[in-house]
């Protein structure tokens, strides 16, 4: 089983969140939403808010138990050349859960602008295609 959380202040790594489920079949849930049952794959997006991760997805992923989450996916959007990829690895793999190397970060996707290219949408397909088949 699949799951997909997010935690987005301006509305765009929503966006993405909405697209990637369309692709899996998965329901996006923001990280308000616990994760009840083990999961295989947890897609985990945020966004760059003053070149960091948001604090309350930190504290989200710090707190995932690695009995239930087997392996994460990280995706993301920015305005700039930043992700959250570093951070969370960092938090994720204290708490020894593994990160794929598959992930996906949009940059140049400015707050509430809702202008994620149809470029950017084929890289959101090609991410969901990627992860299944790992």
């Amino acid at each position: 089983m699949d799951a997909i959380r997010f935690y987005s202040r301006t509305g765009n790594t929503e966006k993405v969140a909405n697209l990637l489920s369309e692709q899996l079949n998965v329901k996006a849930e923001s990280i308000d939403s616990p994760i009840s049952e083990p999961v295989d794959r947890l897609f985990l997006g945020g966004g760059v808010y003053n070149m960091s991760a948001d604090k309350r997805l930190k504290a989200y992923a710090a707190d995932l138990d690695p009995a239930t989450v087997k392996e994460v996916f990280l995706f993301g959007t920015s305005g700039s050349v930043f992700t959250i990829e570093k951070q969370l690895t960092k938090v994720l793999k204290k708490k020894r859960i593994p990160v794929s190397d598959e992930h996906l970060f949009l940059h140049g996707v400015m707050p509430k602008m809702g202008n994620i290219s149809g470029h950017q949408k084929t890289e959101i397909e090609e991410f969901a295609k990627g992860a299944v088949t790992q």
